[in-house]
């Protein structure tokens, strides 16, 4: 259930560790407030299988492989 005061709709949230547990928990809660959802994980597999869950429900996402302690990987 979204709460009026934190409508997201037409935001992007970046979820980094999006891909499972938490992350992915927040992606969703994220969503249902009106984000689309960005994941970053260093899993390409988990990526893939998180996005392709989270687009089953109707969440607009992508998922990225980005390990965020990389400054390289994070600046582009």
């Amino acid at each position: 259930m979204p709460l009026d005061s934190f409508n997201l709709s037409g935001k992007v949230a970046l979820v980094t560790g999006g891909n499972s547990g938490i992350g992915l928990g927040m992606a969703k809660g994220l969503a249902e407030s009106g984000a689309d959802v960005c994941i970053w994980g260093t899993n390409i597999e988990k990526n893939e299988r998180s996005q392709k869950e989270l687009s089953s429900i109707g969440i607009k996402s992508h998922a990225i492989k980005c390990d965020v302690s990389s400054e390289d990987q994070v600046e582009t």
